[in-house]
């Protein structure tokens, strides 16, 4: 099947933008020695790539065997060198969308995968290489099946057998608050910070009124604006969304970026079916989209030249 650059990047839905501050740094590589112990087409991967990337696995609540490394490692290079041909660099919010899907298939929210991550010492190259593989081979995928879709008869039949309108949850409306420490910060300046996010909770009773009060305090980011669907959030996210009464702030916690917490503004009843039936298209799109993603793998692995040393 041939096709343009050009038409790649059309056929490209892009994810919503959400805030993820892993995308701000990551982990410096300790000068250790290192053995080659495969190639891929010839790219060569060392002994402590596999060692960073077992703990990456670990982290994403994988399969971290030394063969798990080998075959994640593989996947990313030669997805990466695919996407490659075609001129796709997935940007920060497509790294964004990524790693936020990949939080909710683990069922943490994104800004916890994001420090579990960055606490595990994984070099930002092999978590990077290892998300924009991810980001690129999606775009890849809607591309070369940018003709893919599912009919009205089916959703409704899928509808019907969700119960039609309980199919959907909530819609939030969000905005982030963010008490910056420094990445080097001691502990005692972090418990200060946490104390000081604490303080503004108890104070915090509205939106217009809680996030004036937010801005007028020293190194505290107010984020922008943004809403999410209850079934596009992690299981645990979701909960501590749904407990925290509208204009009120969830508990402090700790992210990469200092004490993180969300201003609930507005929660939304969408349970009709007309938003109902989007989202079932949505998720058999996405089965659909699977299946061919593991087509093009499989064919692009036959043809890797895979040398173990």
């Amino acid at each position: 099947m041939q096709i343009s650059r050009a038409q790649l990047r059309r056929s490209f839905l892009p994810v919503g933008t959400i805030a993820l501050s892993l995308l701000m740094g990551g982990v410096i590589a300790p000068a250790l020695a290192q053995v080659l112990v495969a190639t891929i087409n010839d790219n060569p991967i060392t002994s402590y790539d596999l060692e960073q990337r077992m703990k990456l696995l670990r982290v994403l609540k994988k399969p971290a065997t030394r063969d798990a490394a080998l075959e994640s490692l593989t996947s990313d290079k030669l997805r990466l060198s695919e996407v490659k041909k075609y001129g796709i660099v997935p940007g920060n919010s497509e790294m964004g969308g990524a790693i936020a899907r990949v939080a909710s298939e683990i069922k943490v929210p994104a800004q916890t995968l994001a420090s579990q991550v960055q606490g595990a010492g994984i070099q930002e190259s092999n978590w990077t290489d290892y998300f924009k593989a991810e980001a690129g081979w999606a775009i890849y995928v809607r591309a070369m099946n940018k003709t893919l879709e599912v009919s009205e008869q089916e959703v409704r039949a899928e509808l019907k057998k969700k119960g039609g309108k309980a199919a959907v949850p909530n819609e939030f409306t969000m905005r982030e608050v963010v008490f910056i420490v420094p990445a080097s910060a001691a502990p005692a300046a972090l418990q200060t910070r946490t104390r000081e996010a604490e303080q503004l909770r108890m104070r915090f009773t509205d939106c217009q009124s809680g996030l004036a009060l937010a801005r007028g305090l020293t190194d505290v980011a107010v984020k922008e604006q943004f809403s999410r669907s209850g079934n596009s959030l992690g299981a645990d996210l979701r909960d501590i969304l749904e407990k925290t009464p509208v204009g009120h702030l969830t508990p402090p916690q700790r992210g990469p970026s200092g004490i993180e917490m969300v201003a609930v503004c507005a929660k939304r009843d969408v349970r009709d079916d007309v938003v109902a039936g989007e989202d079932i298209r949505q998720e058999l799109l996405s089965k659909r989209l699977d299946i061919a993603s593991a087509k093009l793998y499989a064919e692009l692995r036959s043809r890797a030249v895979v040398v173990k040393r």
